[in-house]
C-alpha cells in the first residue's frame, strides 16, 4: 500500500515537471526551467519535485524490491554497475559544474573535465543510474517511474539549450559544434 501511495505521488511530481519542461520549451519568457532565480518559484517548484521523485525512486525500489521479471543475479550485477558508473558520471559532472549552476542559475560556460565530451554528462550519469537502480532492484513500479524520469531527462537538454544561447551567445554555439549534447 505505501509502495502505491510513493508511487502515484512520483508519477505526479514527474507529471508536473513534464508540464514545466513544456511550458518552459513554450513560452521562454515565462520559464520554469531553467529558474529564472534562486529564490524563485520556479527554482523550488522544480527542485522540490526532482528531489522527492529522486528520493521516492529510491524508497520504492525497495519497497517493490523484485516484483518483476528480472530475478537474476546477472541483471542484479549488471544494474549494480550501471548505478555505480551512473553515480560517478553524475557526482563528476556536478563537481566540475558546481551546485550553484547545477540547479539551472547563470555562471561561466563550463567546458573541462565531462564537459569535453557532452554537454549534459549529469543527465546521462542520472539516466544510467535510473535505469541500472531499476534493474538492480527488480521493482516492475521503479521501472515504470523510472522510465518516465529518463524520458524527462532526455528532453531537458533541449529545454535549456535556447537560454544556454540566450545568456552565452556565440561562445555556446561554438561548443555545440565541437561537443555532442549526449555522447
Amino acid at each position: 500500500m505505501i509502495s502505491l501511495i510513493l508511487f502515484w505521488i512520483m508519477l505526479i511530481g514527474e507529471i508536473l515537471i513534464g508540464f514545466a519542461l513544456i511550458f518552459s520549451h513554450i513560452s521562454p519568457s515565462h520559464r520554469i526551467w531553467p529558474p529564472p532565480a534562486k529564490k524563485s518559484w520556479q527554482f523550488y517548484f522544480i527542485w522540490v519535485l526532482t528531489y522527492i521523485t529522486l528520493i521516492g525512486l529510491l524508497l520504492l525500489g525497495l519497497l517493490d524490491w523484485n516484483s518483476f521479471i528480472l530475478d537474476l543475479l546477472i541483471w542484479r550485477v549488471i544494474g549494480g554497475l550501471l548505478f555505480g558508473m551512473g553515480i560517478f558520471v553524475l557526482m563528476w559532472g556536478m563537481q566540475t559544474l558546481s551546485l550553484h549552476l547545477s540547479h539551472g542559475l547563470k555562471g561561466e560556460l563550463i567546458t573541462n573535465g565531462p564537459y569535453k565530451f557532452s554537454r549534459n554528462p549529469q543527465y546521462i550519469g542520472i539516466n544510467l543510474a535510473i535505469f541500472g537502480y531499476t534493474l538492480l532492484t527488480n521493482s516492475f513500479l521503479s521501472l515504470i517511474v523510472g522510465v518516465f524520469g529518463i524520458f524527462l531527462f532526455i528532453i531537458t537538454p533541449f529545454v535549456e539549450e535556447p537560454w544556454l544561447k540566450e545568456v552565452f551567445g556565440k561562445k555556446y554555439e561554438e561548443y555545440c559544434k565541437r561537443v555532442r549534447r549526449f555522447i
